[in-house]
Parts: C-alpha cells; sequence; structure tokens
C-alpha cells in the first residue's frame, strides 16, 4: 500500500512538470511570434478603460430581498393568466347579480355560490400546476425565479383574487337573500377548499402532472357533486353548520399539508424530474 502511494504521487509530480513544460513551451511560442509588433501603449489603455466600463455596467447583482423578487415577479408575470382569472372572477360577479335581477330562491342561490366556488378553486391549481403542464420546469429551475418562487407566486396571487371573488359573493348573497354571512360563508368555502385539496392531490402525482385535463376534469366533476349536495336540505340546516365547519378545518388542514409536500418534492427534484 505504501508502495503504491509513492507511485501515484511520482506519477502526479511527473504529470505536473510535463504540463508546466508544456505551458513554458506555449508562453514562449507566443512572444516569439509576436515580438515583431509594437504596441501602442495610448491605445492599449484606452482599450482597457472600454472593457472595464462594460465590466462594471454587465456586472450581475444578486437580487436578495424578497420585497425586490416580488415586485420583479409582477413585473415578469404571464399578464394573459391574470387578466383570464380577473375575467372569470368578473363573470362570476356578474352571474350572481343576473340571479339577483331574475329574483332566484336561496336554494337556487346557495347551489350556483358553491359550483362557482368550486371552479375558482379548481382554476388556481390550474394556474399553479402550469409550470409543469408546460413541461419547461427543468429549464424554469435555471431561468432568474426558480419553481420554488414561481409556484408560492403564483399560489399567493390566486389566492388573493379568489378570496376577495368570494368574500365579494358571500356579502353580496347574504344581503340580498338574508342569509347569515357566516353560514353562505361556509357553504362557499367549503367547496372551495376541497376542490383544492383533490385537484392538487391529482396534480401531486405523476399523471396528474403530465395531463392538465384530468385536473380539469376532477374540478368539473365535484362541481356535479355540489349539485347533488346541495338536493340534501338537511346539510342546510343551521343545526349542520357544526358539521360544515369540520369540514371546513379539515379542508384546510390537508390543504396545508399537501402545499407542504409540493414544495417539498420542488425541493427535492421529484417535479423536475417528471418533465
Amino acid at each position: 500500500m505504501k508502495n503504491r502511494n509513492i507511485e501515484e504521487k511520482n506519477m502526479k509530480n511527473r504529470l505536473y512538470h510535463s504540463v508546466r513544460h508544456v505551458n513554458d513551451d506555449l508562453r514562449s511560442l507566443f512572444l516569439s511570434a509576436d515580438s515583431h509588433l509594437t504596441i501602442d501603449e495610448e491605445r492599449r489603455r484606452s482599450a482597457l478603460n472600454v472593457l472595464r466600463k462594460e465590466i462594471e455596467y454587465k456586472e450581475v447583482r444578486l437580487v436578495v430581498s424578497r420585497r425586490r423578487i416580488w415586485q420583479n415577479q409582477l413585473r415578469y408575470a404571464d399578464r394573459s393568466m391574470f387578466i383570464f382569472h380577473l375575467t372569470g372572477c368578473a363573470f362570476m360577479l356578474l352571474l350572481m347579480v343576473f340571479m339577483n335581477m331574475q329574483n332566484v330562491d336561496s336554494a337556487i342561490m346557495i347551489t350556483s355560490a358553491m359550483i362557482l366556488a368550486g371552479i375558482l378553486g379548481s382554476f388556481s391549481v390550474l394556474e399553479v400546476g402550469r409550470i409543469c403542464f408546460a413541461k419547461l420546469a427543468e429549464l424554469s429551475e435555471t431561468c432568474f425565479f426558480n419553481v420554488r418562487q414561481m409556484a408560492a407566486f403564483d399560489m399567493i396571487l390566486s389566492g388573493i383574487i379568489n378570496l376577495t371573488a368570494l368574500f365579494a359573493i358571500t356579502l353580496f348573497a347574504g344581503h340580498k337573500w338574508q342569509i347569515r354571512l357566516v353560514q353562505i360563508g361556509l357553504y362557499i368555502l367549503v367547496p372551495f377548499i376541497f376542490t383544492q385539496c383533490a385537484c392538487l392531490g391529482t396534480l401531486l402525482t405523476e399523471t396528474g402532472r403530465r395531463n392538465a385535463w384530468l385536473v380539469a376534469a376532477i374540478g368539473v366533476f365535484l362541481s356535479v357533486f355540489y349539485v347533488i349536495l346541495a338536493s340534501m336540505p338537511r346539510l342546510y340546516t343551521e343545526s349542520a353548520l357544526f358539521i360544515w365547519l369540520i369540514a371546513l378545518l379539515t379542508g384546510m388542514v390537508i390543504f396545508g399539508i399537501q402545499i407542504k409536500t409540493l414544495f417539498r418534492e420542488i425541493g427535492k427534484g421529484e417535479i423536475l424530474c417528471t418533465n
């Protein structure tokens, strides 16, 4: 073993000296080839100053402020998805106004509000999953914003938009149909949360990340399920509010675990490898 170490050391020394000898030969060749050239010192200093200015101009400045990162994400975000999301929320609010003009009863209103909440929930997960659906997650990881930052940005932005729209629907429905805000809020938030749980759970699977239509199909299926749920009057009595509250808390816990799992998988690279 000792002799082997000595041989390896001698081999490294020989390799080092041979490389150094080659470098010295190349340096001497360049010097001899340039020996007949006259260098203008003034032009040399001028060119060096130009290079220094260009280097200073192209200096890479790392963005370490979270505020600056969020500002840049807002600046470079996909405007089409943002406008489409806002348009969908505006359409839902207009639909509630139209229902008001038609003087529909509270049962139809509750069913419609639950369906609209489910649609918003599925759309927000589709917006987050577009990184995977585009099959460019590996490329996205090498860009200015990594996949974790883009997913967090999409979740927060879509969450703000959705909760604002749902809050407006809750206020409007509660005022028009004389339903307590807590009651109508539970009827709207439970379908919203459970649709997000189902769609995000699908997105966490490899099949769900490869097929956008599967996440959309889950949202459509749950919308139909909410219509069936609305046909059970016992679930919409005040005595059943405790059940709705438990369902909301359970859905929030599940959704929080799924979000943690999503970011853990992104950090491990599992989601990138599937694309």
